[in-house]
């Protein structure tokens, strides 16, 4: 058996007390590649009472060995029903040299296995014999005769299961070193002697059982079980029941114990309806083949607690303004027509946000009533509860608003030079949030108030800090601010930064900026720290590359961040950043302008985006961030026709995408596709169908992805653009169809 990899300890002799350190390695077997050299021995007429005494001692440990050996088969074979329980092993170490060994030895140790591991430790040694190597003889008086040669031995382990030692022990080899080449070769050899380890011993009785432990602490009362019956949304089943399970523990924004199940709550559903879940337009907003959506009118926001579907439409009468549905255009309607004599235009430049507040679920959005101008307001999905939340110039909305949410609210970046916070109910300057007030030193306060020009590129929340770029006097630069009060600034190149796409990692966040050269990935630090990433170039210019996550931005599978560079050629190629092993490569070389149209989405560990691929046009293709794992997923439109991917959508286990294609040979038009990994995409609702029919899906609006619903604009021949609306819970089995 092989002792552990441990340190060479200090060696024993006869008589003296075991010791817990453990042996020296042990040579191997004659003959193989990892034996150990030899102990040269000689021999000396003054030390020969010292050589008999030797003999003597490994005579006596040869005696032990085989008396216990003997003593232990003998118990075994009077005890046949009782279960083995330790083994007497035996192994052995080199001395040094020293006063009792001048020329070094080897020690023999016996023992028991008492921790049943297979190898002899140090505290389970119970006896030691020294085997002292012997001296060279000393030169003839007349110095004609030849010096003597020397003695060796060796020692080389049995393993387990030889015939000879089933448990395994020890070869001790002995001879003479005829050709004195410090080894015992063939023929040398001149006694053998075998120490085999003992069987396993005998299992000892039982012992009594132990005393009880000390009673553990009581738990908490458990909550009690809810059981709910509700209508389903009327958009999904007009005709139905769902029966909703769950437990009133006040889970994610659930109250304990008030008896009322919350959405949180719910742990599984039963639901059943009597008819095919509901598939096609809302409403038809403009009587007839008019549109009711077009480009500066088509927000649409879903409130799940109040399942109401907020919406910007036009009836052709009023202007475009603010709709409100349960998914039906049964019930459908203006919720309000706040510009009287004209548009308002809700959520044309700050869309609609839906935020949480202390009174339940509110969206906040921009609109014009013609008196007060663009400003900003909120509603709850009733005419009762829409309110303007700002009435001033300089709360103007003017422009492109980005809006995140953040410290219980709205973070709103307005105008150039204001960043705004609202709750729903009151809009302040962001610095002024109460949970600033104490914390913020008066440098930071002072380096805040001075910043303008914010930039729409980069409006992050990330575990309670708030990402966003914005110019100071050394330029437009990175800054992150916390609920607490930490602030951050970053200086990362002489002039502007100009941050670009973003993604949250590991203590920090990774973003594209200017380094002065070209455009590169840097890692900013929760510490102010900061890191370059890449060093792409643009073969086409010899520079450092300028385009950089402009198309598909950027993507996180695990430690690999995936984006889009232009490196040569005329379309930017897909580039994956280890952040682990601190490389970039290349994931493709035959896949062109990855997210050219609509960027990418995230969907099981697989960043999907529209693409273009040799003899394929324009299609969507997938990555894992490796090479192996980089493909073409579709050909929707066969041969060089491009699929005119307009938008991804995920929910739960399924992947949507609105593109063009064809069926059986035949021009579906935009329609809405299911995609599955490997097996291409399969198609889940055509709005207009029928050959050449083409209802340009999702050419205004967003797609928007719900617990229920997937939302998207379309034409189906009848009613012009207008809000869609298809029930993905078909895929999923939840609903039981009982249908006459």
């Amino acid at each position: 058996m092989s002792p552990p990899n441990e340190q060479d300890g200090p060696t024993l002799i006869a008589g003296e007390p075991a010791q817990t350190e453990t042996s020296k390695p042990v040579p191997a077997l004659p003959g193989s590649a990892d034996a150990e050299q030899p102990i040269r021995s000689g021999s000396t007429r003054r030390r020969k009472i010292l050589a008999v005494l030797q003999v003597l001692l490994l005579v006596g440990a040869l005696g032990i060995s085989s008396y216990a050996m003997y003593t232990v088969a003998t118990f075994s074979e009077d005890s046949p029903n009782v279960e083995p329980s330790t083994e007497l092993l035996i192994r052995t170490e080199g001395r040094d040299a020293d006063g009792l060994c001048s020329n070094g030895g080897s020690l023999i140790l016996i023992g028991a296995d008492q921790n049943l591991n297979q190898y002899l430790d140090g505290e389970e040694v119970t006896s030691t014999t020294t085997l002292c190597h012997g001296e060279r003889g000393p030169s003839g008086y007349s110095g004609s005769g030849a010096t003597g040669a020397s003695s060796l031995i060796t020692t080389v382990p049995i393993d387990v299961g030889n015939e000879t030692c089933m448990a395994g022990g020890i070869l001790i080899q002995s001879g003479i070193d005829v050709n004195e080449n410090a080894a015992l070769d063939e023929g040398e050899e001149g006694t053998f002697n075998l120490l085999c380890n003992g069987p396993l011993g005998l299992t000892g009785s039982q012992g009594g059982q132990g005393n009880d432990g000390a009673a553990g602490v009581q738990g908490g009362d458990g909550a009690p079980a809810l059981v709910h019956q509700k209508q389903p949304p009327a958009s999904v089943c007009s005709n139905g029941v769902m029966i909703q399970f769950g437990i009133d523990d006040g889970a994610g924004d659930g109250v304990a114990l008030d008896g009322t199940m919350h959405n949180d709550e719910v742990r599984s559903s039963l639901n059943i309806c009597s008819q095919a879940l509901r598939v096609g337009a809302i409403d038809d907003y403009t009587t007839g083949t008019t549109n009711g959506i077009t480009h500066a009118c088509d927000e649409l926001i879903w409130l799940p607690d109040a399942e109401v579907l907020l919406t910007a439409g036009s009836n052709g009468a009023d202007g475009c303004e603010l709709w409100a549905s349960d998914g039906t255009a049964e019930e459908s309607g203006m919720l309000l027509n706040l510009h009287p004599s004209g548009d308002s235009l809700p959520g044309r430049y700050a869309g609609f946000s839906l935020i949480e507040t202390d009174v339940g679920e509110r969206v906040v959005f921009d609109a014009d009533d013609g008196v007060h101008g663009r400003q900003l307001w909120v509603t709850d999905g009733t005419a009762s509860g829409t309110l303007r939340l700002t009435s001033t110039s300089s709360t103007d909305v003017t422009g492109h608003v980005t809006t995140m949410a953040w410290n219980d609210g709205l973070v709103l970046l307005n105008t150039p030079n204001t960043m705004l916070w609202t709750n729903g109910t009151a809009t302040i300057d962001l610095l002024q949030h109460e949970s600033l007030n104490q914390s913020l030193t008066q440098d930071d306060r002072i380096t805040l108030s001075e910043l303008s020009a914010f930039q729409a590129d980069m409006l992050e929340e990330e575990d309670g800090w708030l990402w966003f770029s914005a110019k100071s006097t050394a330029g437009i630069e990175p800054y992150a601010l916390h609920t607490d009060g930490r602030f951050l600034a970053w200086d990362l190149v002489a002039g502007d930064a100009n941050v670009g796409a973003s993604i949250d990692v590991d203590d920090g966040r990774v973003l594209v900026a200017d380094n002065g050269q070209g455009r590169q990935l840097v890692r900013l630090g929760h510490d102010g720290s900061h890191q370059w990433l890449t060093n792409l170039m643009n073969t086409n210019t010899g520079a450092q590359s300028n385009h950089v996550g402009e198309h598909l931005g950027l993507h996180r599978i695990g430690d690999r961040i995936v984006f889009d560079a232009l490196t040569s050629g005329v379309d930017p190629q897909l580039w994956m950043h280890n952040l682990t092993q601190a490389t970039t490569s290349l994931l493709s070389t035959s896949i062109g302008a990855p997210g050219d149209l609509v960027g990418g989405i995230v969907h099981q560990d697989r960043v999907w985006f529209d693409c273009v691929a040799p003899n394929i046009a324009q299609e969507i293709c997938s990555t894992d961030g490796t090479p192996a794992g980089t493909q073409t997923e579709t050909d929707l439109r066969a041969g060089s026709a491009s699929a005119l991917v307009r938008g991804f959508a995920s929910t739960g286990q399924h992947l949507f995408v609105v593109a063009s294609g064809q069926v059986d040979g035949d021009e579906t038009g935009s329609c809405l596709w299911e995609l599955t990994a490997g097996s291409g995409a399969e198609l889940q609702y055509d709005p207009w169908p029928g050959f050449n029919n083409n209802s340009y899906a999702a050419t205004y609006g967003s797609i928007h992805a719900t617990e229920h619903h997937i939302f998207l604009t379309a034409n189906n021949g009848v009613t012009g653009q207008e809000w869609h609306a298809y029930s993905h819970e078909q895929l999923s089995g939840t609903w039981l169809i009982w249908s006459a």
